[in-house]
């Protein structure tokens, strides 16, 4: 039987080598004809629009200009592509242009089958965890003189373990996905519970950078929680931490649908091991589920869960986080003056030996938040201690984002050819990322 296929076979966004080549064939440019007059080698513009690589900005300012392209024929023609594809394409099996499309009742029957499976596995994931829960209960109240809950245990030195975790990383960092995840499953069950933790932070990092490796990293988390000793309720903790920010980085990807899928699983592993604290941050889950209600614009909800997040919080750093956040969603509501009070709060407050990451952040939203308040010499008197953070930080995205804000007080201050020029270049940084 002929496999039935959408118009369009994944959700990749279309790669912008293939926008290139449309706009090329428009002109009735061979790539002879584009290397010539942009000066790109005709080697380096066929591999661009076969997918092999990325122009960088520079190269693709060069070719859009080669042929007199502005930079918003991207968009035109990355969805003239994407048109064709998703509403052109005949599917297989069919004779030609004027064959009938047939239903695609099996594909949608797949894809319903494909959700109702992993619901299924998670849920038999929960229920397998409580059922443990349980039955670690009654044992206790069977031999309440347990090791577990003897009280004579030695404390159990969390930074060593910290710091046996960031070895491990550091060793297995290099290796692709499958060996990564290999690579934990043979590491101590010991060093475990603290691997999960640093992956997660890792990828909290990396949702501003990278949201594609972020997610794989939250995967790997979710391999060492399954090995993380110190029973079923701290495995399940664990677990929830985990989902939760894999919910984070599917938020940053735009997956919201996913994102509120895991951040589900994370509710239920997370209520199975409760009581379980061991070191873990409580108010975190509700910090990044606000983040994703604030890309739904559920802002009284998101606002609701950092005030939650706010009265759990135990460590200085994510306090100032959570007060970050709680700026950035005022920020959204509309309510600018109270988001830079807040913000210049926090910035004179915050130690200066928290991360550059964060430093960056509490300086470049309020100097982008003053732009937004036309306070222009305000914020661009801020811009130069922004700018050693971002050197420290690092990231090409905070780069772009902050040339965004750079851009926009230029034009503010009156150098509006500088701001346009500033905003341009950021446009073409984004495209050029797909």
């Amino acid at each position: 039987m002929a496999r039935v296929k959408k118009g369009r076979e994944t959700d990749e966004p279309i790669h912008i080598g293939r926008v290139l080549a449309v706009l090329r064939e428009a002109l009735d440019w061979t790539q002879s004809d584009l290397a010539r007059e942009s000066g790109v080698k005709r080697g380096s513009i066929s591999e661009y629009e076969s997918g092999k690589s990325t122009p960088d900005v520079v190269t693709l300012e060069r070719l859009l200009s080669a042929m007199r392209f502005r930079w918003i024929a991207l968009d035109f023609g990355r969805w003239f592509v994407d048109w064709l594809l998703t509403h052109c394409r005949i599917p297989e099996g069919e004779d030609g242009p004027g064959a009938t499309a047939p239903p695609l009742g099996t594909v949608s029957s797949l894809a319903t089958q494909l959700s109702a499976d992993v619901a299924a596995t998670n849920q038999t994931a929960l229920l397998l965890s409580k059922l443990v829960v349980m039955l670690q209960e009654e044992q206790r109240a069977e031999n309440p003189s347990s090791e577990s809950d003897n009280q004579d245990t030695p404390a159990r030195d969390r930074k060593a373990e910290q710091r046996a975790a960031q070895a491990l990383w550091s060793r297995i960092k290099p290796l692709s996905h499958t060996e990564q995840a290999e690579a934990l499953r043979s590491a101590p069950s010991e060093a475990q519970r603290a691997v999960c933790d640093l992956l997660c932070k890792e990828s909290q990092r990396l949702c501003e950078e990278d949201p594609g490796k972020a997610t794989m990293l939250c995967e790997l988390a979710l391999v060492a929680a399954d090995l993380a000793e110190g029973g079923e309720g701290m495995r399940s903790k664990l677990r929830g931490l985990a989902w939760a920010h894999l919910g984070n980085s599917l938020r940053a990807r735009g997956d919201l649908e996913g994102a509120e899928g895991a951040f589900a699983s994370a509710d239920e592993f997370w209520k199975v091991g409760d009581g379980m604290t061991d070191g873990i941050e409580e108010g975190i889950i509700f910090a990044l589920k606000a983040s994703l209600r604030r890309a739904q614009r559920q802002f009284d909800e998101a606002k609701h869960l950092l005030e939650r997040a706010w009265l759990l919080a135990s460590d200085p750093t994510f306090r100032v986080q959570v007060m970050v956040s709680k700026a950035k969603l005022l920020e959204e509501m509309g309510d600018l003056d109270e988001a830079a009070a807040l913000l210049r709060q926090v910035k004179e407050t915050a130690s200066p030996e928290i991360e550059a990451r964060l430093l960056l952040r509490i300086w470049h939203n309020l100097s982008d938040t003053l732009s937004k308040l036309e306070r222009f010499e305000e914020a661009v008197a801020l811009l130069p201690q922004t700018r050693a953070y971002l050197l420290k930080a690092g990231g090409e995205l905070n780069r772009a984002r902050l040339m965004w804000t750079e851009g926009r007080i230029a034009a503010g201050l009156g150098d509006v050819e500088e701001g346009i020029a500033l905003l341009s270049r950021v446009r073409g940084e984004f495209a050029s990322r797909d």
